[in-house]
């Protein structure tokens, strides 16, 4: 007796758990419940299965299952159609394309050599998966791959804003190239159309070494914050203060179209809890995904240029990678490209002698312009010297008498002087003194008789004085 009624006690326990438990989750459609906690909850199949109008299902060998978009342009790049706001998560990307929820928020983009642009699934919800890049007066973002653990960077940021590797100016940080960039003026970063100022690719690469990396994400909980360019210096560059929103779930049976909504100050989002559910039936086994499924030759054989601009991005990726390589081998960070100099002409003047030297690229290229201006400095002290002896030989002559104009005698350089400038033209001196070294008696020779004259000159003077005026 006392055996039945505890299997009958037990009977009861479990089906009040039962209902309990049909209680907590309620369904509102195919594959996405609601729990006690107002949160939608689905798994991986809720992507399979809804994803599946917009693009192809194909298995790689590297990634599994993965998704790529088909009504897309060949130059269409994840991140592109929508715009930036800034939430109490950061920098939060809000779009317009049906399937943006998901994979613009879930997973992350890489570049398929075959296939083109591909979506990895993922379990945590962010407002953006993005890497950045700033300067020259340019903002930049691209998708990051699947091999960036944000998850390690728990309480701090990549790098502290020159990249999760340490690369500095146009260093190719997680590995992502320009051309995966999508890149505005910093001016019209708020833009709610921000496709229209994309700048085209053939630009990017002719500033992309005056910027560096600013991709610096956090986690508080089962939140992930996306800092990014610093908010403040996007309100120092349009003038006015960035608004902030609160980023809210979005209650909404209509889980077919699930579309974001600014009310306010808030951004309703529809971001369900990913279950980590190991059963999950593949997208082949599904019977709404099957019909997306494709594989890889199919895929490319219907978006053909898609694959060739993929190959290409595929091949610069690889020599990138290559570069980066044998730089880190070498012990060489990347530098900003100098500009060119021209060291056969002398420099105009000592500012921009100095100007120059502020971005010199290698000490030798340094010892080469001091060698250059050593030479130039001291061909305008020989020219400055030619100019002051050529002067002082054409000066007028002092003295009143001409017999000491002819004896007046330019003195000779110092020797030293003589062993490294050249010798002065001659000027037809009488004297003699530059028609080659003369012997000691003849110099005191020319002496004497000068003297001589000079007495005998003075003496006639003063017989000159002191005879009587003439009647």
């Amino acid at each position: 007796m006392k055996t039945t009624r505890n299997a009958l006690f037990a009977l009861l326990l479990l089906a009040a758990g039962t209902v309990t438990a049909a209680q907590a989750q309620v369904s509102i459609g195919a594959g996405i419940h609601i729990g006690p906690s107002g949160r939608a909850a689905v798994d991986l199949g809720f992507f399979y299965d809804n994803l599946a109008p917009y693009g192809n299902w194909i298995q790689r060998p590297n990634y599994g299952w993965v998704w790529a978009p088909t009504a897309v342009s060949t130059a269409w790049r994840p991140y592109e159609n929508g715009h930036w706001v800034w939430t109490d998560q950061g920098w939060t990307w809000i779009t317009d394309e049906p399937y943006g929820w998901a994979t613009y928020h879930y997973g992350r983009w890489y570049q398929d050599p075959q296939i083109g642009w591909a979506w990895v699934p993922g379990n945590d919800w962010g407002p953006a998966w993005v890497s950045w890049q700033e300067g020259a007066n340019y903002v930049g973002w691209a998708p990051l791959p699947p091999g960036v653990d944000i998850s390690a960077s728990y309480n701090r940021g990549y790098g502290g804003g020159y990249g999760y590797n340490g690369g500095g100016y146009g260093s190719y940080d997680y590995g992502i190239g320009p051309d995966a960039y999508v890149f505005v003026p910093e001016r019209n970063f708020l833009s709610l159309s921000i496709g229209s100022y994309i700048v085209p690719q053939v630009q990017v690469r002719g500033f992309w070494g005056q910027t560096h990396n600013y991709t610096s994400y956090r986690r508080e909980g089962d939140r992930f914050f996306n800092q990014g360019v610093p908010v403040d210096r996007i309100q120092r560059v349009v003038g006015r203060s960035v608004p902030r929103y609160q980023i809210a779930d979005l209650q909404t049976t209509d889980y077919r179209q699930p579309r974001t909504r600014i009310a306010g100050n808030q951004v309703q989002i529809f971001r369900p809890q990913v279950q980590q559910t190991a059963q999950v039936a593949p997208p082949i086994s599904r019977p709404e995904a099957r019909r997306a499924v494709v594989s890889a030759e199919q895929f490319q054989a219907s978006h053909p240029n898609r694959a060739t601009r993929s190959q290409q991005a595929y091949a610069q990726q690889q020599a990138n990678r290559a570069q980066r390589q044998q730089q880190q081998q070498q012990g060489a960070q990347p530098q900003v490209q100098p500009q060119p100099r021209t060291y056969n002409q002398p420099p105009p003047d000592q500012y921009q002698t100095r100007r120059q030297r502020q971005v010199n690229p290698s000490p030798q290229q340094d010892q080469q312009q001091q060698q250059q201006s050593r030479r130039y400095n001291d061909q305008r002290r020989y020219q400055q010297q030619q100019e002051d002896q050529s002067n002082q030989q054409q000066r007028p002559p002092r003295a009143v008498n001409p017999q000491q104009d002819r004896n007046q005698q330019q003195p000779p350089p110092p020797r030293a002087n003589r062993q490294q400038q050249p010798p002065p033209q001659s000027q037809g001196n009488h004297n003699g003194e530059n028609r080659g070294p003369q012997n000691d008696k003849n110099k005191n020779r020319g002496k004497a008789h000068q003297k001589q004259q000079d007495r005998d000159r003075n003496q006639n003077q003063d017989q000159d004085q002191n005879r009587p005026p003439g009647r």
